[in-house]
C-alpha cells in the first residue's frame, strides 16, 4: 500500500508540474498518471488504486482553491456571481479530465511496469 500512496503522489507532483508547460498540459494528466502508475507497481489494479488516489489527492486542493476564488469574486459588482459560479464549474471540469485521463495513464503505467518484469 505504501508504494500505491507514493505513487499517487508522484503522479500529482508530475501533473502538477506538466501543467505549467505549453503543449504539453493537455496530456499532464495522462504522463503524471503513467509515472505514478509505472512506480506503484501494482499490475492494472495497482495502477487503478494509484490512479483514484491521485484523484482524490487532486479534488482536495482544486476545490480549496476554486472556493477561494469563487468566495473573492462573488462579491465583484455585475458579473460577480456569474464568476463565482463558473469557477465552480471549470473547477469540477478540470478535476474530471484529470481523474479520467490520470486513471487511465495510471493503469498503462501499471502495465508496462509489470511488463517489465517479464
Amino acid at each position: 500500500m505504501g508504494r500505491t500512496i507514493s505513487g499517487a503522489l508522484i503522479g500529482l507532483v508530475c501533473t502538477l508540474i506538466f501543467y505549467f508547460i505549453p503543449l504539453v498540459n493537455s496530456v499532464a494528466p495522462f504522463l503524471g498518471g503513467l509515472l505514478g502508475g509505472y512506480y506503484a507497481d501494482g499490475g492494472p489494479g495497482g495502477g487503478f488504486k494509484a490512479g483514484i488516489l491521485m484523484t482524490i489527492f487532486m479534488i482536495i486542493p482544486g476545490f480549496l482553491l476554486g472556493g477561494i476564488l469563487g468566495v473573492v469574486l462573488r462579491s465583484a459588482p455585475v458579473l460577480g456571481g456569474f464568476i463565482a459560479a463558473s469557477a465552480f464549474i471549470v473547477t469540477v471540469v478540470i478535476v474530471a479530465h484529470t481523474a479520467i485521463i490520470g486513471i487511465i495513464g495510471s493503469v498503462i503505467g501499471a502495465l508496462f511496469a509489470e511488463r517489465k518484469k517479464v
